[in-house]
Formats: structure tokens, C-alpha cells, sequence
């Protein structure tokens, strides 16, 4: 799989989602975009460790279980004192959150070994931790040394209204420092407030001309804009279990096509949208595996 071989060090934050589950009742899973990214790429047969901070409450000694069941590297991950956050999910299609994670474990992150750095390809940055005090400065002083190492930035701000003036504030830096940017519109209108969706296409295009840029439509599918194109893909039909986690499937799906440096464009953003199309039939962040994916692909109408 060539540069696809090295490993993948994804930072940012992990949750526990409270899912409705349909009967007046929640389900319990784990969640949040760095650690649903580190999963996605891990079922795609990518080495791939998650970098930030798990607490030791019953919640975090879980997530520790299930990582490992994943097949994650977690020996880069800091152990804090605190209790894992909590992402409440009223609404799945969309999703509608709320996070209780004040002093939580995710954003206490502070560092990681410089061992974690050997044999990296690539880095994805994303989610609400990134914008979190007192974490936010680690987090962002990593996607500079990624950057002066050479390695590919991914980030996706996944932006969250709650922290609207802390994600305008880290926007730029990263925007900066990126190879590859996943956004929504909704990410765009919270993130550039003052600007039309055409203005904050056109706004990152000019400060970062040479990112790739993944534009996720909802249910109109993607577009995969570079310095010499702009591609649309009306995306796949499935029989949706929910949506959570669809997006963070898709830049993981994106990440994987690009470390697989014989594929198109096109071919990229093809299996990008499989990606996340397959995460959306089951519940929760489901981390689809290339059998999934392929039979997605597969069974499109030519």
C-alpha cells in the first residue's frame, strides 16, 4: 500500500455518546472525531494511533478496552485525572448534540513522546477538543511540528456552535498548516459568520490555494476541490441507521485514498463518499471495513 504502510497519528478528543435508541432508553458508545477517524482508518488496515488524553474514570478504562479491541495504538495517549466527557445525541439524522465535558479528561491533553513521531505518514487533527482550554495550545503546537516534518495534514474543525469564538480563533492557524480540510457548509457559516458559502469556499481556496479540500452536501453527496479541479459526487443510497460519525468516515475514507497514491481524483472522492455512506447503516460511529465499501462501490448504478 506503499506510504499507506506507515502510521497515522490522529489527535484530538474522545467521548462517550448517549444515543437514543429509538425505545425511550439511550445507548452507550464511543465517539468523538479524532478517535472515530483513528477507527475508520484502523478497519481500513491503516496503523494508526490516537494522540490525546484519557482520564481513569470507568468510562476511560472502556474506551482503553475498546481501543485495543480496534486494533489502536494508545501507548502515545496521556492518562489525566479527570473524567471522560460526554456527548449527549438528541437527534441522529441529523445529529443534535450536547457535551458535558467541562474540566473533562479530552481537554487536558498536554503532551506526547517524541517516539510517536517515527514511521508517520500522515496526521489528522479535528473536533470540538482541538478549541479546548487548556489543550488547544498542545494541539496546535503538534500541527506545526507535523508540518515542519513533512508529514500530511488532515484537518475538519467539525465545528460546534458552544465554542464558536474558540473555533474562529484556531480556524486560520490550521487552515494554514493543512493538506487536506474537510468542512460542511454549516462548519463555513460558524466559522466565517460574515461570509456567504460561496465567500468561505473562496476565502480558503485563496489562503491555502494548494490544501484539497472536501466539501461535504449532506444527502447531495461531496465536492473534492483541488488547484485544478472541482469535482461533485452525488453520493451513494443506503439504508440509514443514523448518521453520526458519517463525516468523520469520510475524511478517514479520503485520508486512506490519498496514502493510496494510485487513485484518481475522482476515485478518491468516490470511495470517500462509500466511506461515510457505509458508517451511516448502522447506529453510532460505525468504522466500515474495505469489504463494506467496495460492495457500496460495486452496487452504484454506473
Amino acid at each position: 500500500m506503499g506510504a499507506s504502510l506507515k502510521q497515522v497519528l490522529a489527535f484530538g478528543g474522545v467521548v462517550m455518546d448517549f444515543v437514543q435508541d429509538g425505545r425511550g432508553g439511550w445507548s452507550v458508545r464511543e465517539g468523538g472525531s479524532a478517535w472515530n477517524v483513528a477507527r475508520a482508518l484502523r478497519a481500513l488496515g491503516v496503523r494508526t494511533a490516537f494522540i490525546g488524553a484519557l482520564g481513569e474514570d470507568p468510562f476511560a478504562a472502556q474506551l482503553r478496552r475498546q481501543g485495543h479491541a480496534h486494533g489502536l495504538d494508545l501507548q502515545y495517549s496521556q492518562t489525566v485525572r479527570a473524567n471522560t466527557a460526554l456527548s449527549v445525541i438528541h437527534r441522529t439524522h441529523p445529529p443534535q448534540y450536547v457535551f458535558y465535558a467541562e474540566h473533562a479528561a479530552d481537554s487536558q491533553f498536554s503532551q506526547m513522546p517524541e517516539a510517536a513521531w517515527q514511521d508517520v505518514s500522515a496526521v489528522y487533527f479535528g473536533g470540538i477538543t482541538l478549541v479546548r482550554q487548556p489543550a488547544r495550545a498542545a494541539f496546535l503546537r503538534y500541527a506545526h511540528e507535523a508540518r515542519s516534518r513533512g508529514l500530511t495534514v488532515v484537518y475538519d474543525p467539525n465545528f460546534r456552535a458552544p465554542e464558536a469564538v474558540a473555533y474562529q480563533e484556531t480556524f486560520e492557524a490550521y487552515l494554514q498548516l493543512a493538506d487536506l480540510v474537510k468542512v460542511s457548509h454549516e462548519d463555513l457559516a460558524g466559522l466565517l459568520p460574515h461570509l456567504s458559502p460561496d465567500e468561505a469556499l473562496a476565502h480558503l481556496r485563496a489562503r491555502r490555494p494548494d490544501a484539497t479540500i472536501l466539501l461535504t452536501l449532506g444527502e447531495h453527496g461531496a465536492r473534492l476541490i483541488t488547484r485544478d479541479a472541482d469535482l461533485h459526487h452525488g453520493g451513494y443510497e443506503v439504508r440509514v441507521a443514523d448518521t453520526v460519525g458519517a463525516g468523520d468516515a469520510s475524511i478517514a475514507g479520503l485520508l486512506y485514498a490519498v496514502l493510496k497514491t494510485d487513485r484518481s481524483p475522482p476515485d478518491r472522492l468516490a470511495f470517500a463518499l462509500a466511506c461515510g455512506a457505509a458508517a451511516c447503516t448502522q447506529s453510532g460511529a460505525h468504522a466500515p471495513s474495505l469489504s463494506e465499501i467496495h460492495g457500496i462501490l460495486q452496487g452504484a448504478t454506473p
